[in-house]
Protein backbone atom coordinates (compact mmCIF):
# COMPACT_ATOMS: atom_id res chain seq x y z
CA UNK A 1 0.00 0.00 0.00
CA UNK A 2 0.69 3.59 -0.87
CA UNK A 3 1.85 4.69 3.16
CA UNK A 4 3.07 8.28 2.43
CA UNK A 5 -0.53 8.99 0.58
CA UNK A 6 -3.85 7.55 -0.09
CA UNK A 7 -6.75 8.72 -2.34
CA UNK A 8 -9.35 8.09 0.38
CA UNK A 9 -12.67 6.78 -0.67
CA UNK A 10 -15.76 7.12 1.64
CA UNK A 11 -18.81 4.97 1.25
CA UNK A 12 -22.66 5.56 3.22
CA UNK A 13 -24.43 2.14 3.76
CA UNK A 14 -27.87 2.21 3.78
CA UNK A 15 -29.27 3.31 -0.04
CA UNK A 16 -25.70 3.49 -1.01
CA UNK A 17 -23.97 -0.35 -1.08
CA UNK A 18 -27.42 -2.07 0.92
CA UNK A 19 -30.57 -1.46 -0.13
CA UNK A 20 -32.43 -1.53 3.11
CA UNK A 21 -35.07 0.80 2.18
CA UNK A 22 -37.76 -1.66 1.93
CA UNK A 23 -37.63 -1.71 6.09
CA UNK A 24 -35.00 0.18 7.64
CA UNK A 25 -36.70 3.11 8.47
CA UNK A 26 -40.10 1.30 9.71
CA UNK A 27 -37.77 -0.54 11.99
CA UNK A 28 -36.14 2.44 13.34
CA UNK A 29 -39.10 4.15 13.59
CA UNK A 30 -41.01 0.83 15.69
CA UNK A 31 -37.63 0.82 18.07
CA UNK A 32 -38.27 4.46 18.91
CA UNK A 33 -42.04 3.88 19.44
CA UNK A 34 -41.70 1.16 21.68
CA UNK A 35 -39.15 2.45 24.29
CA UNK A 36 -40.80 6.20 23.80
CA UNK A 37 -44.13 5.17 23.06
CA UNK A 38 -43.76 8.26 20.27
CA UNK A 39 -44.13 8.16 17.31
CA UNK A 40 -42.10 9.98 14.48
CA UNK A 41 -42.30 10.30 10.63
CA UNK A 42 -39.61 9.69 8.04
CA UNK A 43 -39.05 13.06 6.92
CA UNK A 44 -35.45 12.80 7.44
CA UNK A 45 -34.65 15.87 6.24
CA UNK A 46 -36.05 18.08 8.81
CA UNK A 47 -33.44 16.99 11.00
CA UNK A 48 -30.33 18.31 12.80
CA UNK A 49 -28.23 15.23 12.46
CA UNK A 50 -30.04 12.42 9.46
CA UNK A 51 -28.00 9.90 11.67
CA UNK A 52 -29.70 7.14 13.60
CA UNK A 53 -28.22 8.63 17.37
CA UNK A 54 -29.12 11.96 15.96
CA UNK A 55 -32.35 11.82 14.95
CA UNK A 56 -33.14 9.99 18.61
CA UNK A 57 -31.90 12.87 20.37
CA UNK A 58 -34.03 15.57 18.65
CA UNK A 59 -37.20 13.11 19.37
CA UNK A 60 -36.31 13.26 22.92
CA UNK A 61 -35.38 16.31 23.20
CA UNK A 62 -38.39 17.86 21.07
CA UNK A 63 -40.91 15.68 23.63
CA UNK A 64 -38.73 16.46 26.96
CA UNK A 65 -37.35 13.68 27.66
CA UNK A 66 -33.92 14.86 29.53
CA UNK A 67 -33.51 11.96 31.38
CA UNK A 68 -31.08 8.65 31.11
CA UNK A 69 -29.88 9.40 27.60
CA UNK A 70 -27.39 6.76 26.98
CA UNK A 71 -29.91 4.17 28.65
CA UNK A 72 -32.16 5.12 26.49
CA UNK A 73 -30.20 5.14 23.75
CA UNK A 74 -29.22 1.67 24.44
CA UNK A 75 -32.37 0.52 24.83
CA UNK A 76 -33.47 1.53 21.33
CA UNK A 77 -29.76 0.72 20.01
CA UNK A 78 -30.26 -2.69 20.89
CA UNK A 79 -34.19 -3.00 20.13
CA UNK A 80 -33.19 -1.87 16.97
CA UNK A 81 -30.57 -4.39 16.65
CA UNK A 82 -33.06 -6.99 17.75
CA UNK A 83 -35.32 -5.93 14.92
CA UNK A 84 -33.44 -6.42 12.52
CA UNK A 85 -32.49 -10.09 12.86
CA UNK A 86 -35.92 -11.31 13.56
CA UNK A 87 -37.27 -9.61 10.32
CA UNK A 88 -34.27 -10.69 7.91
CA UNK A 89 -34.73 -14.13 9.93
CA UNK A 90 -38.09 -14.37 8.19
CA UNK A 91 -36.75 -12.65 4.93
CA UNK A 92 -33.48 -13.83 4.36
CA UNK A 93 -33.74 -11.87 0.71
CA UNK A 94 -34.91 -8.76 2.05
CA UNK A 95 -31.15 -8.15 2.88
CA UNK A 96 -29.66 -6.95 -0.51
CA UNK A 97 -26.90 -5.10 -2.10
CA UNK A 98 -26.98 -1.93 -4.48
CA UNK A 99 -25.91 -3.87 -7.44
CA UNK A 100 -22.95 -4.09 -8.18
CA UNK A 101 -21.78 -2.74 -4.39
CA UNK A 102 -19.80 -5.87 -3.25
CA UNK A 103 -17.46 -6.47 -6.48
CA UNK A 104 -17.14 -2.41 -6.38
CA UNK A 105 -16.13 -2.03 -3.49
CA UNK A 106 -14.16 -5.40 -3.53
CA UNK A 107 -11.73 -3.87 -6.71
CA UNK A 108 -10.72 -0.65 -4.89
CA UNK A 109 -9.69 -2.58 -1.92
CA UNK A 110 -7.36 -4.47 -3.88
CA UNK A 111 -5.76 -0.94 -5.11
CA UNK A 112 -2.27 0.15 -3.65
CA UNK A 113 -3.27 3.46 -4.32
CA UNK A 114 -6.84 3.96 -2.70
CA UNK A 115 -7.80 3.66 1.03
CA UNK A 116 -11.57 2.63 1.83
CA UNK A 117 -13.51 3.39 4.54
CA UNK A 118 -16.90 3.50 5.97
CA UNK A 119 -18.69 6.82 7.25
CA UNK A 120 -22.59 5.81 8.62
CA UNK A 121 -25.17 7.61 10.13
CA UNK A 122 -26.65 4.28 11.57
CA UNK A 123 -25.54 2.43 14.75
CA UNK A 124 -21.88 -0.13 14.68
CA UNK A 125 -23.67 -3.04 14.86
CA UNK A 126 -26.86 -3.05 12.38
CA UNK A 127 -23.55 -1.58 10.32
CA UNK A 128 -21.59 -4.57 10.34
CA UNK A 129 -24.85 -6.43 10.32
CA UNK A 130 -25.98 -5.46 7.33
CA UNK A 131 -22.26 -5.17 5.36
CA UNK A 132 -21.44 -8.52 6.27
CA UNK A 133 -25.11 -10.05 5.36
CA UNK A 134 -24.33 -8.96 2.43
CA UNK A 135 -20.75 -10.16 1.94
CA UNK A 136 -18.67 -7.44 2.66
CA UNK A 137 -15.82 -8.59 5.25
CA UNK A 138 -15.50 -5.83 8.14
CA UNK A 139 -12.57 -6.77 10.42
CA UNK A 140 -10.16 -4.93 8.33
CA UNK A 141 -12.33 -2.18 7.13
CA UNK A 142 -11.90 1.42 8.82
CA UNK A 143 -15.88 2.31 9.89
CA UNK A 144 -17.61 4.90 11.70
CA UNK A 145 -20.95 5.36 12.81
CA UNK A 146 -23.20 7.02 15.43
CA UNK A 147 -21.86 5.01 18.04
CA UNK A 148 -19.21 7.52 17.40
CA UNK A 149 -20.66 10.55 16.97
CA UNK A 150 -24.14 12.39 16.45
CA UNK A 151 -23.03 14.45 13.39
CA UNK A 152 -22.44 13.36 10.05
CA UNK A 153 -19.32 15.91 9.54
CA UNK A 154 -17.83 13.95 12.50
CA UNK A 155 -18.42 10.66 11.52
CA UNK A 156 -16.76 11.13 8.47
CA UNK A 157 -13.82 13.28 10.12
CA UNK A 158 -13.77 9.71 12.40
CA UNK A 159 -13.81 7.99 9.66
CA UNK A 160 -10.67 9.21 7.51
CA UNK A 161 -8.46 9.61 10.67
CA UNK A 162 -8.86 5.78 11.14
CA UNK A 163 -8.32 5.03 7.75
CA UNK A 164 -5.52 7.42 7.16
CA UNK A 165 -3.49 6.38 10.16
CA UNK A 166 -1.31 9.53 9.63
CA UNK A 167 -0.96 9.52 6.02
CA UNK A 168 -2.17 12.09 3.64
CA UNK A 169 -5.18 11.80 1.91
CA UNK A 170 -4.00 12.54 -1.79
CA UNK A 171 -8.06 12.73 -2.72
CA UNK A 172 -11.33 12.58 -0.77
CA UNK A 173 -14.60 11.14 -2.27
CA UNK A 174 -17.23 10.37 -0.83
CA UNK A 175 -20.17 8.24 -2.05
CA UNK A 176 -23.98 8.53 -0.88
CA UNK A 177 -27.61 8.40 -1.42
CA UNK A 178 -29.37 11.53 0.71
CA UNK A 179 -29.26 15.46 0.24
CA UNK A 180 -27.72 15.36 3.53
CA UNK A 181 -24.39 13.10 2.70
CA UNK A 182 -24.31 16.00 -0.03
CA UNK A 183 -24.67 18.79 3.03
CA UNK A 184 -21.48 17.12 4.73
CA UNK A 185 -19.14 16.67 2.17
CA UNK A 186 -19.84 20.60 0.99
CA UNK A 187 -18.99 21.50 4.25
CA UNK A 188 -15.77 18.94 4.59
CA UNK A 189 -14.46 19.89 1.42
CA UNK A 190 -15.19 15.88 0.01
CA UNK A 191 -15.99 15.26 -3.67
CA UNK A 192 -19.67 13.89 -3.57
CA UNK A 193 -21.06 10.84 -5.76
CA UNK A 194 -24.36 10.42 -5.61
CA UNK A 195 -25.67 6.90 -5.77
CA UNK A 196 -29.80 6.03 -6.61
CA UNK A 197 -32.07 8.52 -7.69
CA UNK A 198 -32.88 9.97 -3.80
CA UNK A 199 -30.61 13.50 -4.48
CA UNK A 200 -30.31 15.86 -7.09
CA UNK A 201 -26.66 16.13 -7.77
CA UNK A 202 -24.23 16.44 -11.21
CA UNK A 203 -22.37 13.10 -10.74
CA UNK A 204 -25.19 10.21 -9.85
CA UNK A 205 -24.76 6.80 -10.76
CA UNK A 206 -27.85 4.53 -10.24
CA UNK A 207 -25.90 1.99 -9.03
CA UNK A 208 -22.07 0.35 -9.20
CA UNK A 209 -22.76 -1.81 -12.12
CA UNK A 210 -21.12 0.43 -14.22
CA UNK A 211 -17.54 -0.01 -12.87
CA UNK A 212 -15.32 0.89 -15.70
CA UNK A 213 -17.42 4.94 -15.38
CA UNK A 214 -16.83 5.23 -11.81
CA UNK A 215 -12.80 4.05 -12.16
CA UNK A 216 -13.13 6.84 -15.37
CA UNK A 217 -14.83 9.39 -12.63
CA UNK A 218 -12.34 8.25 -10.00
CA UNK A 219 -9.36 8.63 -12.40
CA UNK A 220 -7.88 5.18 -11.36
Amino acid sequence: MNKLGARLVLFDIDGTLVDSSEYDAMLFKQAIRDVLDIDIGDNWSSYRNVTDAGILDEVMENCGVVYDRNLIHDRVKQLFFDLHEEYLSERPRALREVPGARKFLDELRSMDSVTVAIATGGWEETARMKLEGIGIETTALALATCSDASSRTEIIRIAEQRALAGRVALTRVYFGDGIWDKYACEALDYDFIAIGNGVDHATRFPDFMDQQAIFTRLEL
